[in-house]
């Protein structure tokens, strides 16, 4: 039986499930990879100067800024939902952001690299942002396990009506309202 992870500051929630052990110290690593990427390729390698000259620099800005607005409405509306309202009884959260999509707070960094990398256009940024996405959907499949473990058919239930990672993804069946 995998035991998720809990920061110190949440080992007294019993409504929280926890997460890989090496999630949080993964992210941190990966940020500062793909930092380095794309500086590394945008001042000492410039892979990227060709797209970079193609897509000038104030279209790109059109693109970044609704990616980190939506990035941010996303990561914070799902870490209110899970931090700051602590629930008496641990329950599958089905309600309000999480009625979109299962892992919000996810998506909301996979699209801010998204958006980091549009502005940058770097070839080394691209490749990197494949390995954060990678990294990212296992630990949407560790923490799905673990809430398994816990919630059982009621969270699998959930999983078959709301997407992981894509919003508003599921196709309805032939047949569904």
């Amino acid at each position: 039986m995998n035991v998720g992870h809990k920061r110190k500051s949440h080992e007294h929630r019993k409504d929280l499930v926890g997460e890989h052990k090496w999630g949080d110290i993964g992210q941190i690593i990966f940020l500062t990879i793909f930092v380095i990427g794309i500086a590394t390729d945008l001042f000492l390698f410039k892979l990227s100067a060709p797209w970079q000259e193609e897509f000038l620099w104030y279209f790109r800005i059109i693109i970044f800024i609704p990616l980190f607005l939506i990035a941010g409405y996303f990561a914070q509306k799902a870490h209110k939902k899970v931090f700051q309202e602590e629930r008496k009884n641990p329950m599958v959260i089905k309600t309000d952001i999480f009625a979109v999509i299962r892992h919000p707070m996810y998506f909301g960094s996979i699209l801010i690299y998204l958006a980091f990398l549009v502005l940058g256009l770097s070839f080394i940024g691209l490749i990197i942002f494949i390995f954060v996405v990678i990294f990212y959907y296992y630990l949407c499949r560790y923490e799905e396990k673990l809430l398994i473990q816990k919630f059982g058919k009621e969270y699998i239930e959930y999983m078959k009506k709301v997407p992981m990672l894509i919003p508003f993804s599921k196709i309805k069946k032939q047949g569904e309202i």
